[in-house]
């Protein structure tokens, strides 16, 4: 690798490890800047499986995954810029959709039409419970610390050539644990450190409702 190219990488992995690191430890506290890049990523994520799953092609490697998934990025950031609700939803869905995608994986069964299907909706049953359970302070906290704590040592291990960025945006979670029982182990400790940061430094603080879309409408029509 050229010097040029060895400084990129490392001025990229830095910016993602500072990144996130400020999701693992401070994801609540930003949940309004997080929560619409997170609904940007994970569209990205099940657009582009939800091709690979349905029709064999590789994670991002043809025209129709890549805007199938852009289509889905964009559409769920707006979603979860303007609408409150829909950001905390997406986020407990994609802990239902990883935890169906990454068991499978763990036990050796590839992603295919019907993993994705019962991912897609068990994920829309974590939606669904995190709203009714009024449980959306600790969905957000759990996912912004577990995805945060798997980016920090994804960041290292792509730095380290076990893992290629393409991998890593796949499914951060289940590769970064895939990688080794004491990667797994890392990323444990380091999620729990985070929420329990995240719960002791919000204990008293209460996160903020939005809906962005009667706010501009009624501003509109005032």
């Amino acid at each position: 690798m050229s010097t040029d190219g060895t400084f990129a990488a490392i001025v990229a992995a830095s910016f993602l490890l500072f990144l996130s690191a400020i999701v693992a430890f401070f994801g609540t506290r930003l949940f309004w800047i997080i929560l619409p890049v997170w609904g940007f990523f994970f569209g990205l994520a099940i657009g582009a499986q939800g091709v690979q799953a349905l029709f064999g092609d590789g994670f991002l490697s043809t025209a129709f995954s890549w805007i199938a998934a852009f289509f889905l990025g964009v559409l769920f950031a707006l979603l979860s810029y303007l609408f409150w609700f829909v950001a905390v939803a997406l986020i407990g869905g994609y802990l239902g959709y990883g935890i169906v995608v990454g068991f499978f994986g763990l036990i050796g069964v590839d992603l295919g039409p019907l993993v994705w299907i019962l991912g897609v909706a068990v994920g829309v049953v974590f939606a669904v419970l995190t709203m009714m359970l009024n449980i959306q302070k600790w969905v957000v906290v759990i996912g912004t610390s577990v995805l945060g704590a798997a980016g920090v040592v994804g960041t290292f291990l792509v730095l380290f050539n076990q893992l290629t960025p393409q991998q890593l945006a796949d499914h951060p979670v289940k590769v970064v644990t895939d990688a080794g029982f004491g990667w797994a182990v890392l990323v444990i400790v380091i999620a729990v450190l985070a929420a329990a940061f995240q719960t002791a430094t919000t204990r008293m603080w209460q996160v903020a409702h939005y809906n962005r879309w009667t706010e501009y409408t009624t501003t509109d029509a005032s």
